[in-house]
């Protein structure tokens, strides 16, 4: 399908959406309902995997479908279909109205007129959508390829695929709220399985982004192997304190299973012991983590949040000082504070919550190299396990299986495999003596390198 045709689609699209929200809010207010409002979101998602030079997987999938959701005698009522067309419509009003009626919530829930002027941020890239699906496939098999051809030891990729993805919102109301927004991404995988000797190793990277000409799958496939190869010949360490560099790939994970204490709703209700810290020193001086909204091509990036409020960049913590929760409409109100536009729900079907767009620590102009210099000896984690079970995210404690390098003399020189890292995140955010450069954007919660004066380590 050509870009023509596919404006020609999107544009038959907006139009149903718009006859079928004038039907619905006509029902609605016949019914009784006050201000009301029409939440549409549209996803598809393409994904193929291989193996031994052959398709091993291939998914086409989309899902669609609207929220409604109206005052009805002072309370906000809520009901969703996934089917648009006007024999639904009776089914949503009534459904809003005996949920209305049920709610016994306090906090009085109101409808967004509108952020009057929103940004502008690049969030969709029409060359992207038109790629085949056979191209696609063809590009998961060079990266495969690459990766099985890199090495000797290289047994299998286990593990190697590519997925795109499209989502496109629409929010409308009574008061006037008329926002839409198109996104879509690109992601590749490769996961080789290495043998040295009797020790086997899967490891792999990850790419992500929004242009096809972007991607090497050669490049991305041989750097799989390297990777996994360099973990072969691990060994344990002595169960001490060390000095540790976490990878960009390790720390991420720390930011986004965290994420929580920064959010407004759980400092509100005692989830988070950043309660009454705004302004506060919670982080090293180098420390400076944002959560941008605005950034162009990035995966969190966005014009407007799930309530239509307009999203823009904000520092969350500046040089180590707290600087702003993440709030909502309803959390901004409690804490008489203007929205910050994360207002986000995960499902059309899900109420609205708080999420970070593009949240992340601001890199240096520090390589990894540099920071590995710098340190002179220790450990690089670069593989971490167990973030489910092993982390309290009210209190910050963490227990974690992890995998790296041994530093000497600011080098690298073998893998370190078996270990456990203890520790709670909020010192860990005090600990942290340098930030690097390297930062990859994998997901909307990243990190470059950072460097740790000292983290306990159990080994042998």
């Amino acid at each position: 399908m050509n870009n023509e045709q596919l404006k020609i689609n999107n544009e038959k699209k907006n139009k149903k959406i718009e006859a079928f929200k004038d039907k619905l809010f006509k029902a609605a207010k016949e019914r009784g309902f006050a201000d009301c409002e029409i939440y549409f979101a549209n996803g598809s998602s393409f994904s193929v995997k291989v193996f031994e030079g052959e398709l091993r997987e291939y998914k086409n999938a989309g899902d669609a479908g609207l929220s409604f959701r109206g005052l009805y005698n002072g309370k906000m009522g809520y009901a969703y279909s996934e089917k648009i067309e006007d024999d639904v419509i009776p089914f949503l009003v009534e459904n809003a109205a005996q949920n209305a009626e049920i709610i016994e919530d306090a906090d009085i829930e109101d409808l967004f007129a509108g952020s009057g002027a929103y940004p502008s941020v690049k969030t969709y890239e029409s060359s992207l959508s038109g790629v085949s699906a056979a191209e696609k496939i063809d590009l998961a098999l060079r990266m495969e390829k690459a990766a099985k051809n890199a090495d000797k030891r290289v047994e299998s990729v286990d593990y190697c695929g590519l997925e795109t993805g499209e989502n496109e919102t629409f929010i409308m109301n009574t008061l006037g709220l008329n926002v839409s927004e198109k996104s879509n991404y690109m992601s590749a995988y490769s996961y080789p399985r290495v043998r040295g000797g009797e020790q086997v190793k899967m490891n792999g990277d990850v790419w992500m982004g929004k242009y096809i000409s972007e991607f090497d799958p050669e490049y991305v496939g041989k750097r799989s192997a390297e990777i996994s190869l360099s973990y072969l010949g691990a060994k344990s360490v002595p169960t001490k304190k060390y000095k540790v560099i976490f990878t960009g790939e390790a720390m991420s994970p720390f930011l986004e299973t965290f994420i929580g204490v920064f959010y407004a709703e759980n400092v509100q209700k005692g989830f988070s012991l950043l309660k009454d810290k705004i302004g506060t020193k919670i982080a090293a001086d180098i420390v400076n983590i944002r959560d941008d909204a605005l950034l162009p091509d990035k995966p969190g990036s966005a014009a407007f949040d799930s309530e239509g409020v307009a999203a823009k960049n904000k520092s969350v913590i500046e040089n180590g000082v707290l600087k702003t929760f993440l709030h909502n409409r309803k959390t901004a109100a409690k804490d008489g504070v203007e929205p910050t536009g994360n207002g986000f729900k995960p499902s059309f079907k899900s109420p609205v919550g708080i999420s970070a767009t593009n949240f992340y620590i601001v890199p240096s102009d520090k390589s990894q190299d540099d920071l590995i210099k710098e340190m002179g000896g220790g450990l690089v984690i670069s593989e971490i396990a167990g973030f489910h079970s092993g982390t309290n995210d009210v209190s910050g404690d963490f227990s974690l299986s992890a995998e790296g390098y041994v530093v000497e003399n600011g080098k690298k020189t073998g893998a370190v495999e078996q270990i456990t890292i203890a520790g709670n995140y909020f010192t860990l955010l005090k600990e942290i003596t340098a930030v690097g450069s390297d930062i990859r954007w994998l997901g909307g919660v990243c990190s470059p390198s950072v460097a740790v004066r000292e983290l306990s380590v159990s080994g042998l």
